[in-house]
């Protein structure tokens, strides 16, 4: 894949961050070649299906966009008006427990 060309997940990864704006398609491509690097070395070995994986990826990549709004890991927008609470900051931290579910060992803390 090119530097021009998008990721075939960005139109789905779009709609989860609800944007359907053109001008953040090449963002949010990037933020699934990101979560594909996150991703990668967690994986080494291991065959994991391609929904798995997609569904992987783009959860990363959701957090990856969401993190742009939280300000050294605080979010303060709320429907009452402004309530900061913190984010995790772990990037992989919404694929743990889906890679364990796919029966890969991953994010347990062992080395």
């Amino acid at each position: 894949m090119s530097d021009t060309e998008q990721d075939p997940l960005t139109s789905r990864l779009a709609y989860l961050a609800g944007t359907m704006d053109d001008d953040d398609r090449p963002t949010l491509s990037d933020m699934l070649k990101t979560a594909r690097a996150y991703l990668t070395p967690h994986i080494a070995g291991y065959t994991l299906a391609q929904p798995l994986l997609d569904d992987v990826v783009l959860g990363i990549s959701l957090d990856l966009w969401q993190a742009k709004d939280a300000r050294n890991g605080i979010v303060g927008l709320t429907v009452d008006g402004v309530e900061p609470f913190r984010i995790s900051t772990d990037p992989m931290r919404s694929a743990w427990p889906k890679l364990r579910a796919a029966g890969i060992p991953a994010g347990m803390g062992v080395s």
